[in-house]
């Protein structure tokens, strides 16, 4: 007799099994970390994470998305009483201001939000600036939002974030596998790797964040381990429909997610120059990719427009009107944003703002609304390290050039995917410097974190060129670094809000 098919029960236990000790290991750090997070940073002290919030109550509520440009009130009325009345908006940015956590308080917040007219969390359509973010992340969310929408307004907060840090908790795991198709399924290596990402503590912070941030970093990781499988394997037809799928879902996530385009192009083009598949297939999945991204950037650029804000990045850029694009000034602040100001360029628009602040200081962590941040000597040793880093980095690429050479489609993904967002990043903050008097460069290292694949692939890539047993031994140092700057980060966030 014929075995019986196995049900979908048993394939999803057996594949449960199969996830390795070490995997299952990182992702328990992650969700610990994400708990700790959401305990230690008072509600709505994310950036910006009340505007968020509230586009998702407000879809959520009334099945309509809230206007960037007009309305009654940016917030619901229950999050205005739970800002004014838990003193949860002063707290923002003020060092000398604590939230209202007595007993006492919570017990006047508590009548407080039980004499709420009817109502009260579905009339903040706006005007919100967030409302201008494309409406994935805030349709995603709105899901659990409704589970749990019987909840207060803290616990229910409480739950969205940790349904947030499900994308936390999927960038290790991709990172894991990414890993594991590029070093092969070397234990180590790919602990390392997705250890790096586990520990970074920008990212472990805003996993506990409501910010569409952590769902496009997710997206972006997840297109790149479907890009470098498209080179290395072939562009099957589904392999092709799930990167465009991918894409699609980025852009329509957030307006940063239109650097996956240019990457995903770039990573079919590779795919066909080393596959040749036959014309018929080429012309089939090319017009599957073009019809899903050109669904989704369709669907962007008419929600745009219907929001008024005439902006490719999340509102915060508008094109019209923001001065006359200068190449040699653009290419010069660049320079300078990495090297320093020179008497002898033109000086950069903006204030002295550059490599230090993005790459260290905002992506290492800096936490609550870009107020609570380590000691200058932490971030001092962070530079020295990571300018060390990339020595090491340098030099083992050159050693094993050959090792590169030999596996260049994968090289010219990740490049890609490196390229693209630097120079998106860099054309975006000099559009809003020209737009705004030079005053707000709108660049952070948050920004960096679509990215963390490619930092902690570069982090074992060196590591493992080192001789056998001292490649291991020092990638441990590295992940217990990274354990001392994530539990850094909580307890210093911990100590301004509650200190």
């Amino acid at each position: 007799m014929p075995e019986p098919r196995p049900t979908p029960v048993h394939r999803i236990r057996t594949r449960l099994r199969s996830v390795p000790k070490a995997l299952w290991l990182l992702l328990l750090v992650g969700a610990l970390q994400s708990i700790a997070w959401d305990i230690a940073l008072p509600a709505f002290q994310g950036p910006d994470e009340s505007a968020h919030y509230d586009y998702i109550q407000y879809l959520a509520e009334t099945g309509s998305l809230p206007s960037a440009t007009s309305g009654r009130s940016p917030n619901s009325s229950e999050t205005s009483s739970a800002l004014n009345d838990l003193n949860l908006s002063s707290l923002i940015g003020n060092f000398d201001s604590r939230p209202a956590w007595s007993s006492a308080d919570l017990s006047y917040w508590h009548q407080a939000e039980q004499n709420l007219a009817r109502g009260a969390r579905s009339d903040g359509d706006g005007p919100n600036p967030i409302a201008k973010n494309p409406p994935l992340y805030y349709a995603a969310m709105s899901i659990p939002y409704r589970l749990v929408v019987w909840l207060p307004l803290l616990k229910r907060l409480f739950f969205l974030r940790l349904f947030n840090s499900l994308c936390f908790l999927a960038t290790i795991g991709l990172t894991w596998m990414i890993a594991g198709d590029l070093f092969g399924r070397v234990r180590w290596k790919q602990t390392l790797t997705a250890g790096v990402v586990a520990l970074e503590p920008q990212l472990a912070f805003m996993s506990a964040v409501i910010n569409a941030d952590s769902l496009l970093v997710t997206l972006t990781t997840a297109l790149l381990l479907v890009a470098l499988r498209l080179v290395r394997r072939g562009p099957t037809l589904g392999r092709v429909l799930a990167a465009s799928s991918l894409s699609a879902a980025a852009v329509l996530t957030h307006g940063r997610g239109l650097v996956t385009l240019p990457v995903l192009c770039i990573a079919l083009f590779v795919a066909w120059i080393r596959h040749r598949p036959a014309v018929r297939d080429t012309v089939v999945r090319a017009g599957a990719a073009a019809a899903t991204l050109g669904a989704a950037v369709v669907t962007y650029v008419l929600f745009v427009r219907s929001s008024g804000s005439g902006s490719l990045y999340g509102g915060q850029v508008t094109l019209l009107n923001s001065g006359t694009f200068n190449l040699r000034q653009f290419l010069s602040s660049i320079f300078q944003f990495y090297f320093g100001r020179f008497r002898s360029l033109q000086p950069p628009l903006g204030p002295p703002y550059g490599y230090r602040q993005v790459f260290i200081e905002t992506f290492y962590g800096t936490f609550g609304s870009l107020e609570v941040a380590f000691r200058q000597r932490v971030y001092d040793v962070l530079q020295v390290g990571s300018a060390l880093g990339l020595v090491g980095f340098y030099t083992a690429c050159v050693v094993r050039r050959r090792l590169l050479i030999r596996a260049w489609p994968c090289v010219v993904v990740l490049l890609s995917l490196l390229v693209c967002q630097l120079f998106f990043l860099h054309y975006v903050s000099y559009r809003a410097l020209l737009g705004n008097g030079g005053t707000d460069p709108l660049i952070v290292g948050r920004y960096l974190l679509p990215m963390v694949s490619l930092f902690g692939l570069a982090i074992t890539f060196t590591v493992a060129s080192l001789p056998r047993r001292t490649g291991p031994m020092l990638g441990a140092v590295v992940l217990s670094i990274g354990l001392i700057l994530a539990l850094g980060g909580i307890g210093i966030t911990a100590a301004r809000f509650y200190g």
